[in-house]
């Protein structure tokens, strides 16, 4: 059995029903593990690649650099997930991925992966599944950028972290690891760190989060999903 493999059966898990003989198959897909620094990236624009990647530790993060050097975070990925399947059938990346904390992660060669995914229709669907599903997440945050209000679209996004983290199992209690920066909020928000920083202290303020020292923690939850206008539909993980 290997590590890989686990995850694969963690996270397909989440979006839909595995067999057991479809676990069994998947804890034995296999690839290579490697450290990523912070700041490191993994794939980058332009580049044809290889291999899918999965997340054992730290935080990823999927963006892209404007002519000027201004950064457009599009998704942040949990230890478990699965950030980049679509690889498997586009042929030049027009994003980056990276790491926005040291992480740990899988490498995994395509030929392995199509190789389960002929072998085993429901891990092809599933893997389908997920690469929808993140199509379905990026709008979502195009919507909540570019149409809420500032303590909104943050409220919004500390919802959609803690939802996450709580379906994989990362939660300590009413809290989850989210080690980011202000200025990794600021670009994932489309906010200066200014007002990064102010709307932050108007959530603390409110009695609904805290945010320091790369911590998430929710304080009254069903008041943050009010605030937000959180539905997490979109996320379409099984109930």
């Amino acid at each position: 059995m290997t590590d890989i493999g686990a995850i694969f059966v963690q996270h397909l898990g989440l979006i839909g029903r595995l067999s057991a003989d479809d676990e069994a198959a998947l804890l034995s897909v296999d690839g290579d593990i490697r450290e990523v620094q912070r700041g490191e990236d993994i794939l980058v624009e332009g580049e044809r690649p290889t291999h899918a990647v999965v997340v054992f530790s730290g935080l990823l993060q999927r963006y892209t650099m404007s002519p000027q050097g201004d950064r457009q975070i599009h998704s942040f990925y949990l230890p478990t997930d699965t950030p980049c399947l679509e690889t498997l059938h586009i042929g030049v990346m027009d994003n980056n991925l990276g790491a926005v904390a040291p992480s740990r992660i899988g490498l995994v060669p395509h030929p392995e992966l199509f190789r389960f995914m002929d072998a085993r229709p429901n891990v092809l669907a599933l893997i389908w599944r997920e690469t929808l599903i993140q199509a379905s997440t990026f709008r979502e945050w195009l919507m909540r950028n570019s149409q809420k209000l500032a303590h909104v679209q943050m409220a919004h996004f500390f919802c959609e972290i803690m939802t996450r983290a709580r379906a994989a199992g990362l939660t300590q209690g009413d809290a989850c690891d989210l080690p980011i920066t202000q200025d990794d909020l600021g670009d994932a928000l489309g906010m200066s760190t200014v007002h990064v920083n102010r709307t932050l202290m108007m959530l603390r303020a409110a009695g609904l989060v805290e945010f320091r020292g790369g911590k998430l923690r929710v304080i009254d939850w069903e008041k943050l999903v009010e605030t937000a206008e959180f539905d997490p539909t979109y996320l379409h993980l099984r109930p």
